[in-house]
């Protein structure tokens, strides 16, 4: 798993002193459907950069990163966005699998696309877990 797509996301929220990456291990892609979901699992470093393995049972654990059109962006940052009081989306934003579609058919990275789901998700506390 040496080639994988690793992203630094910080700490562990219950031990500041363990540093996590989250490890992009695989992508299914449902046309059909329209969605896409990123496999990712947690490993965990001491502020060497040495794999603690101690914490092994935890990275066993996969998240799974869904994007579909029932979640909606702001389209100039890629980033979700929620409905407001009135169950609105925000003037602008667009479908989510909708925006990647239109992302790569315009030549982003799909590696950035990714650390850019995994920070935002690891923001939201998606890998806070022990």
């Amino acid at each position: 798993m040496e080639n994988l797509q690793r992203i630094t996301i910080g700490a562990a929220p219950w031990f500041p002193d363990v540093v996590r990456k989250v490890v992009v291990t695989g992508k299914n892609e449902d046309y059909a459907a329209r969605t896409v979901t990123l496999i990712c699992q947690v490993e965990y470093y001491d502020q060497d950069g040495r794999r603690i393995l101690a914490f092994a049972k935890l990275e066993g654990n996969a998240v799974l990163l869904t994007a579909s059109d029932t979640s909606w962006v702001n389209p100039a940052t890629g980033a979700l966005v929620f409905v407001d009081a009135n169950g609105q989306h925000p003037e602008g934003s667009m479908p989510q699998y909708a925006f990647l579609e239109y992302a790569i058919q315009n030549g982003m990275n799909p590696f950035t696309i990714a650390e850019g789901a995994v920070r935002e998700a690891a923001a939201l506390g998606r890998f806070d877990f022990a």
